[in-house]
Formats: structure tokens, sequence, C-alpha cells
């Protein structure tokens, strides 16, 4: 599998998890809202390895959910001579660095 089709591949199994991983983002942040209100901590939350896992920690369920809501897409991936580490790995990598750039662009707003 040529690098362009891998990336074509990629952005496909994204696109099928990016309303699980946004849905789920929102829980995290709202979360975090919610506490600094009933604590009457700052927000936004500062990107730090506590706001990292609990954003890590979502994966799970948003794999669970994947196969659970598309059980179809398993053979789609495995006929293209991929595997779920060859799946997951990067998208893992994106969303949460997209989360972080998220989280940093809400404390520029906020500064």
């Amino acid at each position: 599998m040529t690098l362009f089709n891998y990336l074509r591949a990629l952005a496909l199994f994204y696109r099928l998890l990016l309303p699980q991983t946004a849905l789920l983002s929102a829980v995290v942040l709202g979360a975090t809202w919610l506490g600094a209100g009933l604590l009457n901590t700052p927000w936004p939350p500062r990107l730090g390895p506590g706001l990292v896992l609990m954003k890590l920690a979502t994966f799970p369920v948003v794999a669970y959910l994947g196969q659970r809501l598309r059980p179809e897409q398993h053979w789609l991936f495995r006929n293209l001579h991929l595997s779920p580490g060859q799946l997951w790995a990067p998208v893992l990598v994106l969303d949460t660095v997209g989360f972080g750039a998220f989280v940093g662009l809400l404390n520029q707003l906020w500064a």
C-alpha cells in the first residue's frame, strides 16, 4: 500500500469516528467547565497532564462505539491490509493534538 492510499484510508477512518471524538471532547470540556463553576477555579483549564489523560481515557469509549455502530467497517480496512493499530495510533495522536490546540486557542481567547 502506498503512502497516499494509507493516508486516504486513515482520513476515511478518522472521518467515521469524528462525531464520537468531538462529542467526547465536548464532554471533557463540559466536565471541566462544571468543575470550574463548582470549585471556583479558572476556566478554560490549562493544558496539563490531567486534562490530556481525561481526553485519552475517552478513547476506549470511542473504540467501543465505533465497533458497535459500524460493524462492517472492520472488513473494509481489513481488505486494505490495515491492522487496527495502524488505524488507531495516528487517530489517537491527531485527535489529542487537535484537542490540545483547541484548548490552547480557548486559553488565548480568554486571556
